[in-house]
């Protein structure tokens, strides 16, 4: 069994709300291609058309979803599959943080769950 999660607008832990940032979606989708191949992580697909990929390791599986909300800001959710039983959700918030501690440095931060 995994541990699952969507991140959303609404979420009551800032972990897993949505983020925003003052970039483009092809520079967002560019930067998560650049953590994954930092991070140990393979582009197991990506679709430009839904504006969504999945990256993959050996513990955790993340469906990516990226959205201009228009030229100065972009959104991105994250639909979450730890594999490890024990510990999944502390996997899935120490692969977040990473995450966004990653895309904190290349891009401004505008904010959490400005459209809710």
């Amino acid at each position: 069994m995994a541990f699952s999660y969507e991140t959303n607008e609404t979420d009551n832990l800032e972990i897993f709300k949505t983020h925003y940032y003052k970039t483009s979606y092809d520079n967002m989708k560019q930067a998560i291609f650049e953590f994954a191949k930092q991070n140990g992580f393979d582009v197991q697909t990506w679709n430009d058309e839904f504006s969504e990929g999945i990256i993959v390791n050996k513990k955790i599986s993340l469906t990516v979803k990226i959205i201009m909300q228009n030229p100065r800001e972009t959104s991105i959710d994250f639909f979450v599959e730890a594999f490890n039983f024990l510990g999944g959700k502390k996997q899935a918030i120490q692969t977040l943080q990473a995450i966004y501690s990653f895309i904190g440095k290349k891009f401004e931060f505008k904010g959490l769950g400005l459209h809710a």
